[in-house]
């Protein structure tokens, strides 16, 4: 399979965890190599998703904007979980006003706190983590060529291990990651599904 413009390599999951896999680019600025990748896996039971980020890109990206890295890390980290919540909702009720714009603020506060998250490891690995409906997530700053964002659903973080992936042919390329049922959600039947209402507590009052 050709995969093309990825030019790092990604971390991912070991050979032998029973999944299906697919592989996101995360893409940055036009005609500039992927920002990124995510490699999905998918259990019958449980979901993995593992960002990596070449280290010097996303550093030179955000410093270029005046922010910290670590803390636009805490963002990615917080800002891909309220997504990951929103893919999840079934139910009939109707989506409350402003609920969008609570969960961004949420996910902005809450990665101005990342020091204040628990930490964890996934193998020797070190982590800042935090949780939201169901997904484990967390990021790393123990690899020195990258950064890496881990989320999980079925099972612990703590329980993975994670190898570099020289061969990204044993993923399907995802050519739109915005596009309907690019989460991959039917290769998860086991999944947890969320209401409205079960997303309700993250309202920020002004």
């Amino acid at each position: 399979m050709e995969t093309s413009p990825v030019d790092f390599t990604p971390w991912g999951l070991e050979a032998p965890w029973p999944s299906r896999r697919w592989l996101e680019l995360l893409e940055g600025r036009r005609d500039a190599p992927p920002r990124g990748t995510r490699l999905g896996h998918a259990s019958d039971s449980a979901m993995v998703l593992v960002c990596t980020f070449p280290r010097a890109r996303f550093d030179a990206e955000v410093s270029g904007a005046g922010a910290d890295p670590v803390r636009e890390l805490a963002f990615e980290t917080t800002f891909a979980q309220i997504n990951f919540a929103l893919h999840q909702v079934r139910g009939p009720e109707a989506r409350p006003d402003g609920l969008i714009g609570s969960l961004v603020s949420y996910a902005n506060q809450h990665a101005d706190r990342y020091l204040d998250w628990g930490t964890t490891h996934w193998g020797v690995e070190s982590a800042r983590a935090t949780a939201l409906a169901g997904w484990q997530s967390g990021f790393s700053l123990a690899y020195p060529d990258a950064y890496v964002v881990v989320h999980a659903c079925g099972i612990g973080i703590e329980q993975l291990r994670l190898f570099p992936v020289s061969d990204l042919g044993r993923y399907e390329l995802s050519t739109d990651p915005l596009a309907p049922g690019a989460m991959r959600w039917e290769l998860w039947p086991g999944r947890q599904e969320l209401g409205y209402n079960d997303l309700a507590r993250l309202l920020v009052v002004p």
